[in-house]
Formats: C-alpha cells, structure tokens, sequence
C-alpha cells in the first residue's frame, strides 16, 4: 500500500493527468457539502450535552380553544405549577424543573462595567434535570437563595474570575442588586434554552409577576422532566390527567367551554431542534449532496479520461505480473492522495469563509466539532473514496494487455454522456432553486408590510431614569431633525404578547390578539397606521384603556358576537386589561415579519404621555419604547444625535438607537444567508459543470478528429459539423435539465411552505433557467469544437 501511495505522489501532477483540475473540483465541491452536512448534522447534536439526555422532555401545552379547530395545537411553555406538579404528583416523573427567561439583558458590576447577558429564573433542581459542570458554587443552595445568582464562567473572565460576592445590577431592573453566589460552565452553543446569568427563581416578584403557583396562565415557563428508567411519556398520561382534574377542574371548563382541550405532552429534548428546522435540514441536504454529487461524477469524468491515455501503462503492469486488485489498489492510492489534498484545501476553504458561515450560522464552526458531526463526515468521506475509486480502477484493470503493442481505440463511452448529465441535472437544479430564493427574498424585503419604516427610529427606555423622560422629550421635539416623538411598548418587527377577548356574558374566551399594550397619540401617526373605521387616539377624543383594533380582529368579534355594522364604540373586554371601548379599525399589518409572521388580529390601548411617565417613576423597572420620525433627507448622522440626547436619561450613558428599517431587514437575515449559500453552491456546480463539458468536448474531439477530418474533407462546413456534435450533447441534455426543473420545483415548493406570503412560482423562472444551461452547455462545446473542426484534416489523418 505503501509503494502504491508513493507512486501516487510521483504521478501527482505529470502531464495530461489533470490532477490541479480534479483536485479544484473536488475541493469546491467538498468544502461546500462539508459546511452544509457539518450544519444539518450539527442540528442532531443539540442537548447531547446532558447525561441521560434520551430521558429528558420538555413538556409542551397542546390546546385547541374552540370546535371549529381540526387539529391541537402546541406550545412550548407552560403554567408556572405544572413542572412541580409533575413531579409530586406522576409517578414515572424522576425530577422536573422550570426556567423563566427574562431576556436579553445588559448587566453592571460596582465598578460600572457592563456585560450582555441572556438572564433566565431558575428553580433549585435545574441541575437535576439539565445539569451543567459548576466552576464553583453549590447550584441547589444558591438557586434557593432569594437575589442570589450565578454566572457563566465566560462572564466570571471577563469581569476578573473572583467573582463570588460581587453585587451587580441589571440594566432594565436599576433599583435590584444581585450576589453572585456561584459559577458555571459556560454553555455549547448547541442547547435549545440558552442563559448566561441564572437568578433563584424565589427572587420572581423582583423582576416580573410571579406566576410560579399558577395552575393556569402565565404561561412562560420552560419546564422539562426527566423519566425514571423504562418509562416512556405514554405511560404518563392516565395521571397527567388526574393532576388536571385535581389542580385545574379540566372537566368543568372542558364541559363550559364546549371545545375547549388542554393537554401536556413530552416532547424529548434532543428531538426539539430538529423538528423545528425539520424542513431546512431537508433542503440543505439536497443541496449538499447534489454539490457533492456533481463534483464527484466530475472527478470521475476526468479521471477515467485520465486513465485512456494510461492504457499501455496498464498492459505493461500486467504483463509484469500486476493482477486485477493491483491495478485497483493503484487508482484507489491516488483517490486517496487526491481525496487528502482535496480535503486539506476543503478545510483551508472553510476556515476562510469562517466569518461568513458563523454569521449566517450564528455559532462557531469550533462548536461543530462533536462526534455526531465529524463520525458521519469521516464515514461519508470513506464511501466517496471508496465509490470514486472502484469504477476507475475497475476501468484501468480491464483495459487488454495487447495495447502495449498497438494504439487502444476509446470506446464511444456513453457512460460519459451519463455522468455529464448528472452535472447538467444538478446545474439545473441549484440554478433554479437559487433564482427562486432571490425572488422570494427580494419580495418579502421590499413587500409592504403594512406601517412605515423609512426614518423611524426607536430606542428602550430600559435603565432610563423616569425623573428624566420629560427632559429626553423636550430635547428630542426641539431638535430640527425630529418630526414627531411618541411611545409605545413595542413595534411590530418585534412581535406582541397574546391576550385572550372574552366574550360579552363573560362566560368564554373568544380568541387569542397580538396585544400591543398601550400607545401615546402619536405612536400610529409615526408608523403610517391610519385608521380607516372610527377614529385614532388624540388627547382631546380618547380616554386611557381606550383600544383600537384590526380589521380582522373587528370581524372575528362580529362573527363571534353576533354583531353587525362598524364595532366603533362597543364595549369589549381582555384578559390582563379592563373593559374598553373600541375608537377605531385599522387595516392588518405584518407583525413580526413575512418570513415568521403573527396571523393574529392585533390590539392598540390608548395612554397619554404624561401617564408613561408616572408609571416609568414609580416603576423604575417598567420600559417602553421612544419612537421618532426624522424629517426627509435628516438621516445623515442622526443615530448618533439621537443618542447623546437619549444619554441624557440613562446614568450609564449606554443608550442604544436602533432603526425600523434596520431591523425589520435583520428579520430576513436567515433568507438572506440561504440565498448566499446557494448563490455560493450555484457558482461551485456551474464551475465543475464547465469544467467536466470542457474536458469531455476535448476527449471527444481528440477520440473524433478522423471523423472531422473526413466530414471536412467531402465538404461539411463548420455549422454542420457543429449542428451534428452540439446536438448530441443536447440530445442529454434536456431531459437531464428537465429532471433538475422538476427537482428544484419540489424543493423550492417545500422551502415556500415556511412561509405565509408565497411568491408566484411562474413557469417563466423554470424556462429561463433552463435556456441558460441549455446554451451554456451549446456556447462550450461550440468552443471546443470549433477549435478541433478548424484543423488542417490531413494532420489529423496524417496522424491516424
């Protein structure tokens, strides 16, 4: 094996092997299957970090509100009760614990340094269910401890590393101080709740409403089981039900609430991240493995023209005594030189795009290198050397001992034709499919989405010192940029909570709204959102509490209630709000984004000004947004205008200005990304395709060049050489580029089922991208042809 390895090397690059072409290929190709497969492999890694993990669920509500809904549906987080009541109360239930999150925070040590953090409450047997090594500290203890916390060993780093008893404070929450008590590992970014700073979750009324004894509602919590030996969640359900009948009356409200269903199911923990990309993982596997595929039939394409020119090597090996499984072991040596090169420039290749995969990742490429990623690689790997090897070497190991003694004459090779439309199917493939996403992504970045973005900005007033939201207004108001300020809780690329309409005896919940909360009178103005029925708020015709909905909002609470007419002036009432009276209509726009969006009929209440600051006063934790819109053509710089005068309310000068169109672009960061990785595939293919239809023209012009010469000599003209020549190649390669038409269609059909808002499939797309392969394909074998059809004919008789 060894001396075979050798002469590999030796022959590596010897003239007319083609080794610097096969091993580009084969690179472009690997690095680009090899970063797609690490993903989609990477997905099944997810929670693989906890022991037992084959035993741990996460326990999700399945519900159904009313009998017009087929099918239940499931949420991810439950009632603050349910985990502990799981665990007292069914049997098979070994522990089971809670996490609360309360988000992306920024958070300060005594000596005014801030760190980013994700900040979550946790229950004291968290480490019992998901547990993580400790640096130091005793979990249980400190999660049982009230204001007590404990950090990642990243950020315990970052602040210094002696970090226990330190106090630090938390950016939304000015008036709470925390001691940090312990340190843990900092957790793989392949974990499905992520947290970097975890609070005892006895400290809940400090930071949010506690619902933690709530059997119902508030449901926010992460709650995750783990089962004893054997037990399987089927065998749960006889006492999950008797836990609701106890805790819940599910009887009487399922009997009161004709249709109503409330369900708990256990969903395995390592199973979450894969349902989730479920769709994706299928279409990243496709498009790796079609790259993948394309460039190995290239590889073999020209490795067995490689080996025609090596016919009297192989007689001269055999009539020195080479059997069969020598000649084999030969070309295997070299796939695997080749392979090894390949794979040292895939590798290089990949640390290269680093940046560009991380981003649109959103982890390190370090994070992949997990056995349920490198162990299938390597095993694909082996099967690609193993295949590429066997029908060349079965090629050279068959070629007669006689041509040592005379020229050997290449068959016609169909099996040439063969794998070259295998490249074509591909091209097609990825080709269309990449069109196809830039049009959907195109559509939904530039769609309306119902409000305005263009020179709207907004920032938190999370840490803001409400004493000083009056002055941060005046300043903004006086200066010439500004346009108009408002307020508001939230903005509709950041999605709304839910709360329920009950109906009008009270009796029932009607049907869940994306609750916007309150809004000042010129938050709508600011968006663009007019109303079109009634009127909007203004301090001189509404009054707090007032509440403005969307048209489908207004007529599902026809449809519901029996009424008819404008629903302007009715009474209606929400959960979590008192009763209100409805002002206005106003036309539905996209809540969240177009990509994931909230299909729910939203809600506007109505507070003035001077009410979000009395609140923000005696609620120094409470936080709304600032919303301005800046005169046309005032843009210029106006992030960092904004800025110093919203420092004005923060004491840490850390106020941070964010634009809606920004944003609402960031939404779409994903189909950007898979829009770059197949324009990324699109070019790899379309370079290996050219370059397998360049090497197959040039072998068959060379095996051909008698039956030019003599086309040429009894008066052909060059158009009928080509006509005849070109034409075989598109004999191939239109059914190949109408089998990758109806490929792409079936995978660009799944991918648009993510999304809510389709763009129009048109058959235009499939024969524009058909055309050009066609004449791609037509334009390189013209090129190649022309040159051999253009030779002196007794040249090449002369050398027949």
């Amino acid at each position: 094996m060894m001396n075979s390895l050798k002469m590999a090397f030796r022959r590596l690059f010897r003239k007319g092997e083609h080794a610097l072409t096969r091993i580009i290929s084969l690179t472009a190709g690997l690095a680009f299957g090899i970063l797609l497969l690490s993903e989609v492999l990477y997905y099944f890694s997810y929670d693989s970090i906890y022991p037992d993990a084959d035993r741990i669920y996460l326990v999700e509500e399945n519900f159904k509100t009313d009998k017009s809904s087929e099918e239940l549906e499931n949420y991810p987080r439950v009632s603050g009760a349910i985990a502990p009541g799981l665990k007292a109360e069914v049997p098979g239930v070994e522990a089971a614990t809670r996490l609360n999150s309360i988000g992306d925070n920024i958070i300060y040590t005594e000596d005014l340094k801030s760190y980013d953090a994700k900040i979550s409450l946790a229950d004291e047997h968290l480490f019992d269910v998901l547990p993580v090594p400790m640096v130091s500290g005793n979990p249980e203890e400190i999660l049982r401890s009230p204001m007590s916390c404990m950090i990642s060993e990243e950020i315990a780093e970052n602040m210094g590393g002696d970090v226990i008893g330190k106090v630090i404070g938390i950016k939304a929450y000015p008036d709470k101080k925390l001691t940090i008590a312990g340190v843990f590992k900092t957790l793989p970014d392949n974990v499905n709740y992520k947290y970097d700073l975890l609070i005892s979750m006895v400290s809940t009324e400090h930071f949010t409403w506690d619902g933690t004894d709530n059997w119902m509602g508030n449901d926010r919590y992460y709650a995750c089981v783990k089962l004893s030996p054997g037990v399987i969640p089927e065998d749960l359900a006889p006492a999950v039900r008797a836990m609701q009948v106890k805790h819940q009356d599910i009887e009487n409200l399922e009997e009161k609430n004709g249709g109503l269903v409330l369900e708990y199911s256990f969903k395995p923990i390592q199973e979450i991240k894969v349902d989730n990309v479920w769709d994706m993982i299928l279409i990243l596997s496709t498009i790796a493995l079609a790259v993948l595929f394309v460039s190995l039939m290239n590889y073999i394409l020209l490795t067995m023209g490689t080996l025609i020119t090596r016919a009297k090597s192989s007689a001269i090996h055999k009539t020195c005594g080479a059997a069969t499984r020598n000649l084999q072991q030969m070309i295997f040596s070299e796939t695997v030189v080749l392979f090894f090169i390949s794979i040292v420039g895939a590798i290089l290749l990949i640390w290269a795009l680093k940046p560009m995969a991380e981003a649109q990742w959103g982890h390190s490429l370090i994070s992949v290198l997990n056995p349920y990623v490198i162990l299938p690689l390597a095993l694909l790997i082996l099967v690609l050397i193993f295949v590429t090897s066997y029908f060349p070497g079965r090629f050279y190991s068959r070629i007669p001992v006689a041509t040592a003694f005379r020229s050997y004459k290449q068959k016609k090779g169909k099996w040439k034709l063969v794998l070259l439309s295998f490249q074509f199917l591909g091209a097609t493939f990825i080709l269309t499919v990449l069109v196809i996403v830039t049009l959907q992504y195109n559509s939904m970045k530039t769609a309306d989405h119902g409000y305005i973005t263009d020179g709207v900005y907004y920032a938190s007033t999370a840490g803001m010192d409400g004493n000083k939201i009056g002055l941060v207004l005046n300043e903004l108001r006086a200066m010439p940029e500004i346009e108009k300020v408002g307020m508001g809780y939230d903005v509709p690329i950041s999605g709304a909570s839910g709360n329920n309409v009950i109906s009008p005896d009270g009796e029932k919940e009607l049907f869940n709204v994306a609750d916007f909360y309150e809004v000042d009178e010129n938050y709508l103005s600011i968006l663009g959102l007019q109303v079109d029925q009634g009127e909007g708020f203004s301090n001189g015709n509404a009054i707090t509490n007032d509440i403005i909905i969307s048209k489908k909002g207004s007529e599902l609470l026809k449809l519901n209630n029996g009424w008819s007419g404008d629903v302007t002036g009715r009474q209606v009432t929400l959960t979590a709000h008192d009763n209100a009276t409805i002002r206005g209509v106003y036309p539905d726009f996209v809540i969240r984004s177009i990509s994931e969006p909230d299909l729910r009929p939203s809600v506007f209440f109505y507070q003035p000004e001077e009410r979000f600051e009395e609140l923000k006063i005696e609620d120094p934790s409470m936080s709304f947004n600032i919303l301005v819109a800046v005169n046309e053509g005032a843009q210029e710089g106006i992030v960092d205008k904004l800025t110093e005068v919203l420092n004005l309310g923060f004491p840490y000068d850390d106020a941070q200005v964010k634009s809606l169109e920004t944003e609402q672009l960031k939404a779409y960061k994903g189909q950007k990304g898979f829009r770059n990785a197949m324009l990324i595939g699109n070019l790899i293919i379309l370079m290996v395709t050219i370059i397998g239809l360049l090497g197959y023209t040039y072998n068959e012009s060379v095996r051909r060049r008698k039956e030019l010469a003599i086309r040429r000599i009894n008066g052909a003209t060059l158009a009928d050489i080509l006509k005849a020549f070109v034409s075989d190649l598109e004999y191939v390669a239109v059914p190949a580029v109408l089998l990758g038409l109806v490929a792409a269609w079936l995978t660009a059909d799944k991918w648009m089922q993510n999304f809510a808002f389709k763009m129009q499939m048109h058959w235009g797309i499939f024969a524009a991208c058909s055309l050009f392969i066609l004449v791609l394909v037509a334009l390189i074998a013209t090129i190649n042809y022309t040159r051999t059809a253009n030779q002196n004919p007794v040249d090449a008789l002369r050398q027949e």
